[in-house]
C-alpha cells in the first residue's frame, strides 16, 4: 500500500498527494493506477516530476490524476500547493498546474520556470511563483503578467529565508546573497547585499534527522478554506 506524501484536507474533501517518480506509463507494475494523466512537455521525455493525486469526497474516491513535467525535479512540500478559485494549483517541476475540484480535471497549465518552480504564493487576486531562474507573476487563468530574473538563481546554498510575500512587496534572494525587493507590479524597489546564514551544522544534521523520524510516523496534513 502506497502512503501518501501530504493531505489536504478541505470542507467536503480530502486530497491525497503520492511521489510518483518511478510510475511508468504502460506498466503492471505500479502501486496504483490513475484516472486522467496530464503532462507538461514532451511525451516521449522522461518526466522529471511525477504526482499522483486522489480525491476523496464524504470518505469515497472521487477522483484521480496523475500529472508530470520535465525540468528540474520537485517535491509536494509546505508551499507548492494552494486551493484557490474553487481549484487546487501545484507546481510540477517547471509547470503550474490547475485542476478542477472535486473532478481534478486540467484547468490550465503553464510553463513559469526554465528549470524549476520552488513554489507558489498568493498575490492578492493573481499569484507569484519562485522559481529557480525566474520570479513569475500568473493571473488566476495561469497567463504570464511578468517575470523577473537575477544575475543568478533564485535560492541560496542555505535555502532559508529566500523568497516571501508581504503586504505590498516581494522579497527575494539570489545565489549571491542579492536581496531584491518587488513591488506587486515587479518593479524593482531596492536591491542590497544580505550576510549568509550561519546555521551550526549539528543542529542542520540534527533537525534532518529529527524531520526524517517524523516523516516515517506520518505525513504533512494541511486544512483548507475556499476562497
Amino acid at each position: 500500500m502506497k502512503d501518501p506524501v501530504e493531505i489536504l484536507v478541505l470542507e467536503r474533501q480530502i486530497i491525497k498527494f503520492y511521489d510518483e517518480t518511478y510510475y511508468t506509463f504502460g506498466s503492471s507494475d505500479n502501486n496504483k493506477t490513475y484516472d486522467k494523466f496530464f503532462i507538461s512537455g514532451d511525451n516521449n521525455s522522461r518526466m522529471t516530476s511525477q504526482i499522483g493525486i486522489e480525491l476523496f469526497e464524504d470518505e469515497k474516491l472521487k477522483s484521480s490524476c496523475l500529472i508530470g513535467a520535465t525540468g528540474g525535479r520537485t517535491v509536494i512540500h509546505e508551499n507548492s500547493t494552494i486551493i484557490s478559485y474553487g481549484g487546487l494549483i501545484l507546481c510540477c517541476s517547471n509547470t503550474v498546474f490547475k485542476l478542477t475540484i472535486p473532478d481534478l480535471n486540467l484547468e490550465w497549465k503553464t510553463i513559469s520556470d526554465p528549470a524549476t518552480c520552488f513554489g507558489i504564493h498568493y498575490l492578492n487576486k493573481d499569484y507569484v511563483v519562485h522559481g529557480e531562474l525566474e520570479i513569475t507573476r500568473l493571473d488566476k487563468d495561469g497567463k504570464i503578467v511578468w517575470q523577473k530574473s537575477s544575475s543568478d538563481i533564485w535560492t541560496t546554498a542555505e535555502g532559508i529565508d529566500d523568497f516571501s510575500v508581504y503586504d505590498g512587496y516581494i522579497l527575494a534572494t539570489d545565489w549571491d546573497y542579492f536581496r531584491y525587493k518587488f513591488d506587486y507590479e515587479g518593479n524593482l524597489l531596492d536591491k542590497y547585499k544580505v550576510e549568509h546564514q550561519k546555521i551550526d551544522t549539528n543542529e542542520i544534521d540534527f533537525t534532518k534527522e529529527k524531520a526524517e523520524l517524523q516523516d516515517e510516523k506520518q505525513v504533512r496534513m494541511k486544512w483548507w478554506k475556499f476562497w
